[in-house]
């Protein structure tokens, strides 16, 4: 239940989010208003996180923001910090998907869980995307270069089988990319509210707000 877009630039990275965290203990079985973007306060770096996001009963920022506080990842390269991150959280999220598979065997959604790290390498001049993911077994993924990546059932419904001919590549730059951003954010609103407007119990993938952040600013 999420939407997030991810666009690598020459000259930053920028995501945007919806705000919707699914959880029984609403009364809709989820809330709006979330932030899913943990933005570095000490270095430019974005981590995120879609699939299971709820470890030891806490959500998944709390252990980026105490990664940050670690300061372990001082003095690396981006590389470098991924992988020191990787170690930081892969037993917290094997852990957790292993009390998760035990306790509901059938529910796919919580046998899964990714973080994805946005930064400068500075070694190269590149801006760069990692993805760290477990279902449970670990996976890596890593992106570099002018794209845009898709992340969640939001994307995979509403902008996956026509993406191409919606991105405008020439307005992925530091200046315009929140703007690009924020349009395909709403298309795919626009339409999510179509499909709701035919099956009122359908279009709840994602919420209508979200929030925009990039590396470098």
């Amino acid at each position: 239940m999420t939407l997030i877009l991810t666009a690598i630039c020459d000259d930053d990275i920028c995501v945007c989010a919806d705000t919707r965290y699914e959880d029984k203990k609403y009364q809709e079985g989820f809330r709006d208003g979330f932030d899913k973007i943990c933005k570095f306060n000490s270095c430019p770096l974005i981590i995120f996180n879609h699939g299971g996001n709820q470890f030891n009963g806490k959500y998944w920022d709390f252990y980026c923001q105490e990664y940050e506080k670690l300061g372990s990842w001082k003095g690396k390269g981006l590389e470098l910090i991924s992988k020191d991150f990787q170690e930081f959280i892969e037993p917290i999220v094997v852990q957790q998907l292993r009390i998760n598979i035990n306790a509901a065997p059938n529910n796919s959604y919580f046998k899964n869980s990714g973080f994805v790290l946005c930064g400068k390498n500075y070694q190269n001049g590149n801006y760069e995307v990692y993805e760290f993911y477990w279902d449970p077994q670990p996976k890596l993924n890593r992106w570099s270069g002018k794209q845009l990546i898709g992340t969640g059932t939001g994307y995979e419904r509403y902008l996956k089988n026509d993406i191409n001919s919606l991105v405008k590549l020439d307005n992925f730059n530091h200046i315009q990319i929140k703007n690009e951003l924020e349009r395909l954010f709403f298309i795919a609103k626009e339409r999510k509210k179509a499909k709701e407007r035919e099956d009122p119990n359908g279009g709840k993938e994602f919420s209508d707000d979200c929030i925009v952040k990039s590396v470098m600013d």
